[in-house]
């Protein structure tokens, strides 16, 4: 009798564990300039509000749900899903630093990151965000929860990406 309720515990630790992975959050940064596509395929680029492509530049970084052959469906704007190409995606990192950093689609601005053990901030201006890093990726949040900023090295140093949509333009 011991060893099936062991078994049973067991069984459900390892569940708990799966689902607990499956949940996590999952993010890839961009390394090349790219497009984004309404289906995983070349054939559809996403548009915006505007009628323009959507598009992505390096250091970017997304929350992506599914990778298929070839393609990561990505959330590239709150409830907004669509696919890049794999070959645009980063697969090297060098781990983030705080610091004061141009925002590179929006060189006006600096952001300041403070780093204390796994806590991390940024600033700009009076608005403070509260960030969370992701392996190598360092998101920050704004107070909807909505990311705001992050925080890349691909090897050629940190970039620092707003996603404010008037610089993305990607709705």
């Amino acid at each position: 009798m011991k060893k099936f309720k062991l078994f049973r515990f067991s069984f459900l630790l390892s569940g708990l564990i799966i689902a607990g992975n499956c949940l996590a959050d999952n993010f890839i940064a961009v390394s090349k300039d790219g497009k984004v596509y309404d289906e995983a395929s070349a054939k559809y680029v996403t548009l915006n509000q505007d009628n323009d492509e959507v598009n992505v530049i390096p250091g970017m970084v997304f929350k992506t749900t599914e990778h298929a052959p070839g393609w990561y469906l990505v959330e590239y704007s709150p409830g907004l899903r669509a696919y890049i190409p794999d070959q645009i995606v980063a697969n090297s990192f060098v781990s983030p630093k705080p610091g004061t950093y141009k925002i590179s689609n929006n060189p006006s601005q600096t952001l300041s990151i403070t780093q204390s053990g796994d806590n991390w901030n940024a600033t700009l201006g009076a608005q403070s965000y509260i960030g969370s890093r992701f392996e190598d990726v360092v998101v920050f949040n704004d107070s909807d929860q909505k990311i705001a900023f992050s925080l890349v090295d691909l090897g050629n140093g940190p970039i620092v990406i707003t996603y404010d949509n008037h610089v993305t333009k990607f709705f």
